[in-house]
């Protein structure tokens, strides 16, 4: 015979898991991650959640011969942003789930 109450109380986990989740993606939101590449000429920041929400770019990059090393600089901080964003979501989507970091690795977990 199958247990109801423990259905109910499973439900009522879920729900609380749940409720933490939303509540750690709305710091991840708030949270900067700070990139800087070139020695600083290119600066990426993104928040928790892997969006990029600002770009500086030194001027002395900003003529064309430089285009090659301005594209270069921005690929390689926005994919470390990314990374650290990634990063940084495990970490606090984990920490609010109770679940271990590896089930927040199956796309769409979270």
């Amino acid at each position: 015979m199958f247990n109801f109450g423990n259905l109910a109380e499973l439900m009522k986990q879920f729900q609380m898991i749940k409720e933490n989740v939303e509540k750690a993606k709305e710091e991840l939101k708030k949270e900067n991650v700070v990139v800087e590449v070139g020695g600083g000429m290119v600066k990426v920041v993104s928040n928790g959640l892997g969006e990029i929400v600002d770009i500086e770019i030194d001027k002395s990059l900003l003529n064309e011969q430089e285009y090659q090393v301005l594209k270069d600089l921005l690929i390689s901080a926005v994919n470390e942003a990314s990374d650290r964003s990634k990063e940084l979501m495990t970490q606090k989507l984990t920490e609010a789930s109770g679940l271990p970091s590896s089930f927040s690795k199956f796309s769409g977990l979270f």
